[in-house]
């Protein structure tokens, strides 16, 4: 055994299939109210048609950017995104009041949304079914935040603002990239639908009958309803000795399966390892010093193990390659988890529609599953969907929607 084997970090001991099924069994856990998976259900429906002739402000939240724009929907249904503005999320550099953070998003929203009109709100982060903030994900700071609606204060804010009477409509950022991957021409031939993120963090949305959501009896039976399964609590996994001291020393109690694959903890994660292949004598003594001295961000890791930036980690070219045989296992296990986690929601979806065999369609969206070069990320996703779908008689097709978050907060705001 080597070095990351001996400390639970090793691929081949992965059984996916297994994982596969108990990522199901968690996702039916929270159908009734148990379980790791919260399984959020979205008050919002899915788009019967075509959305037409119509204009509306949308707003998207993310784990470092804020966005607003216009999105105008032409005659045949064709979205535009105008007048996009931009900011840095709030809390994503340090702790902000609550005030703070809604003069924040105001100063990028109030340039696109009129009074008493109906905004399109993509957060990006966990609500229950009254607009309430459960608890902030990808590391962000604004406490004052966490068991309020950031539904009805954010209507405040804009009034506050000049902006009044306005109507937030709310959806999750991969409910939202599941909408528009329904909005997308064809979806009705598709046997499974998935909007799936791995950016910042990570999460996963399908449309689920209603019925099946046993923990809501309230909800309008024979209709299928968008599901926020915040899938990065997925906890029934095997964990390295890695990930269990990054828990220790950064844990929250949530995210355990996001803080395995998600840009804002990769880095981090890829430190402690590095650190701990330090500390067992594998790393010479200068190497040891500055991986110790500092933390290397997920951008950095992927660089210099891409062999795009060697400054990142000053070093001999033969302990360049020992650094890399390190590191690219943990981009190597992101890759299979999303797999897993895509087609779990694949699966989900398709039997949510009744149907065993056919094309599963995926609107997948972040930059660390479209622009993670250590390994030919997207590919290895879709080696890995193949070997789990392919015997059970589906395919994949991955799709890259621009603006999804956007197109999907509109959406929701132009739905009757």
């Amino acid at each position: 055994m080597g070095f990351l084997q001996d400390n639970g970090l090793d691929l081949k001991a992965i059984d996916a299939q297994a994982l596969l099924d108990a990522f199901l069994k968690e996702m039916e856990k929270g159908l009734g109210g148990e379980g790791s998976l919260p399984m959020i259900p979205s008050d919002l429906h899915l788009p019967d048609g075509p959305i037409r002739d119509v204009e509306v402000p949308a707003f998207d939240v993310g784990g470092t950017n804020i966005r607003s724009a216009r999105v105008r929907f032409g005659s045949s249904g064709s979205p535009t995104v105008e007048n996009l503005r931009r900011g840095f999320m709030p809390g994503s550099r340090g702790h902000v009041t609550h005030a703070e953070f809604y003069q924040i998003l105001c100063n990028v929203l109030t340039d696109n949304v009129r009074p008493g009109e109906t905004l399109g709100y993509c957060f990006s982060y966990p609500v229950d079914e009254n607009g309430r903030l459960l608890y902030w994900t990808k590391g962000i700071q604004a406490d004052d935040i966490v068991g309020t609606d950031v539904r009805d204060d954010l209507a405040e804010a804009l009034a506050a603002n000049g902006v009044a009477d306005c109507r937030v409509r709310i959806l999750n950022d991969t409910v939202a990239a599941l909408l528009a991957a329904y909005a997308h021409a064809g979806a009705e031939e598709c046997a499974g639908v998935v909007g799936f993120i791995l950016g910042t963090g990570s999460n996963t949305a399908y449309a689920e009958r209603a019925d099946r959501i046993t923990k809501r009896p309230d909800l309008p039976q024979g209709t299928l309803v968008p599901i926020n399964c915040e899938s990065g609590n997925f906890s029934v996994f095997p964990r390295s000795t890695f990930d269990e001291a990054y828990e220790r020393a950064n844990g929250t109690g949530h995210g355990f399966w996001e803080r395995c694959i998600s840009g804002a903890h990769l880095g981090e994660l890829g430190t402690f390892v590095l650190r701990g292949a330090a500390d067992a004598g594998l790393l010479s003594p200068g190497l040891r010093d500055s991986v110790h001295s500092r933390c290397f961000s997920n951008i950095e890791l992927d660089d210099f193990c891409a062999g795009r930036r060697d400054d990142v980690l000053f070093c001999a070219p033969g302990e360049a390659r020992t650094v890399r045989a390190l590191l690219i296992p943990i981009y190597e296990r992101a890759a299979l988890f999303a797999a897993i986690n895509i087609a779990a929601a694949g699966l989900a979806s398709a039997r949510a529609r009744g149907l065993t065999s056919g094309v599963i369609r995926v609107n997948a969206d972040g930059s660390t599953f479209w622009k993670t070069a250590c390994i030919p990320f997207v590919d290895r996703v879709k080696e890995h969907l193949a070997a789990l779908l392919g015997p059970k008689g589906f395919t994949v097709d991955i799709l890259r929607i621009d603006d999804a978050p956007l197109l999907g907060a509109a959406l929701a705001a132009a739905a009757r």
